[in-house]
């Protein structure tokens, strides 16, 4: 018995590093613990990685994680909805800025860019910015036109620094909407890793870059008819 049970463990080893099932030396058993070959649903880990990386969470419903999946398509969605709501609120804060140049320093905003409203808060007036970089650069950087277009000018400090408190708190709410795109990058590398870590309660998923082996258990009848317990390993690559 004790050498017949030898041989039933090393052949099930030998069929494990093949990738086939644990073969029954006694023919017709059946299953004493039902602990058949593991389930293969076709579902991949680098699938599930390819749709967390598309989507965090995506991966997870994939491989059948519903809670995992709920965390990071939540954290997903909040990354998203305060993407949204930091750059409205810049939009808002900088349309709020270019109006309030344009009553107490005479700017005219329509068709400016954002480096003529940041020239507005470091200069006080047009001639100031002109004759400034007029004197350090020659005629090497062009200058404000001398026109009612390009005017602005600064006649009270108060103002102005409400004008750069203004603009500095615009600029914040769009350098936080960045943070929370970087946010969005890590929370799509964390379910990534997820996914390729995951192990499911039972083998569901054919992972072909690793070994999966595990021991059965198994019934059946000898060949001087008497019943036999069998043990060995299954496994697949």
């Amino acid at each position: 018995m004790r050498r017949c049970l030898y041989i039933i463990l090393l052949l099930a080893f030998a069929a494990s590093i093949f990738a086939q099932a644990t073969p029954n030396p006694f023919g017709g058993s059946e299953g004493f613990f039902d602990d058949d070959e593991p389930r293969d649903s076709g579902k991949s880990k680098w699938a599930a990685a390819g749709l967390s990386l598309l989507v965090p969470g995506a991966g997870e419903l994939y491989l059948g994680d519903k809670r995992a999946a709920g965390y990071f398509i939540a954290a997903e969605g909040a990354v998203w909805g305060t993407f949204a709501g930091l750059t409205i609120r810049g939009n808002w804060l900088k349309q709020e800025y270019r109006n309030y140049s344009a009553i107490h320093a005479g700017v005219r905003p329509q068709g400016k860019d954002d480096k003529f409203f940041e020239d507005v808060l470091r200069f006080s007036s047009r001639d100031s910015y002109n004759n400034w970089y007029h004197l350090v650069y020659r005629d090497q950087i062009p200058l404000y036109p001398e026109t009612d277009e390009y005017y602005w000018k600064w006649t009270n400090y108060d103002e102005w620094d409400t004008y750069e408190a203004m603009r500095s708190k615009s600029e914040t709410s769009y350098r936080n909407a960045k943070i929370t795109l970087a946010v969005g990058l890590i929370n799509r590398v964390i379910s990534v890793a997820y996914v390729l870590r995951y192990q499911p309660p039972e083998t569901e998923i054919s992972d072909k870059g690793g070994l999966n082996i595990r021991p059965t258990a198994f019934t059946g009848t000898s060949p001087d008819g008497q019943i036999e317990l069998g043990l060995g390993i299954s496994g697949s690559f």
